[in-house]
């Protein structure tokens, strides 16, 4: 069973981890705790290998102290519980204390989703932020550089995987918590309808200073997966130059990393080994953007400046890099 101390700061979430079967009676998993003030919401991962993750949403995150003095009272009484008519057996409790995630939801249309949903998307994740928390919410949507990001995985013309990357640990539990009213229901995108599947998946979790301790590596490769570009001075870049590409996330990094990791502003001599791109056009708000998709190599051979480099890629998988990310654009992995 996974030790927790209550009294810890910082908290972004937790899950309760299940495992199947169990074969003493069982209490289903919604009326497990006792009803109280903070009474979470429980939304299931990805079931894997007999073994599943259900989160705890809470409207904020500084009820889990609470939440998990509760769990651990009572796991003290009994370990088995029913979830979704099937019994398992509750063998630990796993805490997120990190400041970046990335969550994974699918969504099912009733017909062919058009390629311009990141406007829809960057509406309804503000929506979500907003029923947990409504300043919050008004406040995130004043904001220049935005705590999240967002990328649509296309599977079929009919289903999406939405990602939303988290650069803040306060974010996570109420959109969870947002995301939990409209789990395996109708929700509208574009004037289409559409349901949102049942489950919501944590692809990945890391925080700032792992990041930072990532191995430096002189070449880096960057795929970028949605139409990216970049404001150079009164114009709009769609050639992720390295100059701009690192720029762009030495700001955003040094925006929410705690001061302690933060980096100096560098003038980057970054260069341009080897490309695949084109150019696309994608419609949002203001009108058609146009971006660049494709793959970059880039090389830097100033020992700083490489070991810098390859933390600001790894990232920009949570971030996202350019403009409009909370939109859908910029997009990035590494290769």
């Amino acid at each position: 069973m996974t030790s927790t101390n209550a009294s810890e700061p910082g908290i972004a979430g937790l899950s309760v981890v299940l495992r199947w079967p169990a074969d003493a009676q069982s209490t289903p998993l919604t009326h497990w705790l006792p009803e109280g003030q903070h009474t979470p919401v429980w939304i299931p991962q990805r079931q894997r290998d007999g073994v599943i993750r259900i989160m705890a949403a809470l409207s904020q995150s500084k009820y889990y102290p609470t939440l998990i003095e509760h769990l651990c009272q009572q796991i003290n009484q009994t370990t088995t519980v029913e979830w979704r008519k099937k019994s398992y057996c509750l063998t630990g409790i796993e805490i997120y204390d990190r400041e970046l995630h990335l969550l994974q939801i699918p969504v099912f249309a009733a017909q062919a989703l058009p390629a311009n949903l990141g406007r829809a998307l960057h509406a309804l994740c503000l929506h979500w932020l907003s029923l947990a928390d409504a300043t919050l919410a008004a406040q995130l949507h004043q904001q220049n550089t935005l705590p999240f990001s967002i990328a649509i995985q296309t599977i079929s013309p009919k289903q999406i995987y939405l990602r939303v990357g988290l650069l803040q640990k306060e974010l996570l539990s109420p959109l969870l918590w947002g995301i939990s009213q409209n789990l395996g229901r109708e929700i509208t995108l574009t004037d289409i309808p559409c349901r949102l599947g049942k489950w919501v998946e944590l692809l990945h979790a890391s925080s700032f200073e792992l990041l930072s301790q990532v191995p430096p590596s002189k070449a880096i490769e960057l795929q970028f997966l949605s139409p990216t570009s970049f404001k150079q001075g009164q114009c709009i870049q769609p050639f992720p130059l390295p100059e701009l590409v690192f720029a762009n996330l030495l700001r955003r990094w040094n925006t929410f990393a705690p001061a302690a990791w933060q980096f100096p502003a560098l003038e980057w001599q970054g260069l341009t080994c080897a490309y695949d791109l084109k150019t696309q056009v994608i419609n949002l708000k203001g009108g058609p953007e146009i971006g660049t998709t494709g793959w970059v190599r880039y090389e830097f051979r100033d020992r700083e400046q490489s070991a810098i480099a390859t933390t600001l890629a790894h990232f920009a998988q949570f971030a996202g890099v350019g403009r409009k990310t909370g939109m859908g654009m910029g997009q990035v992995f590494i290769r």
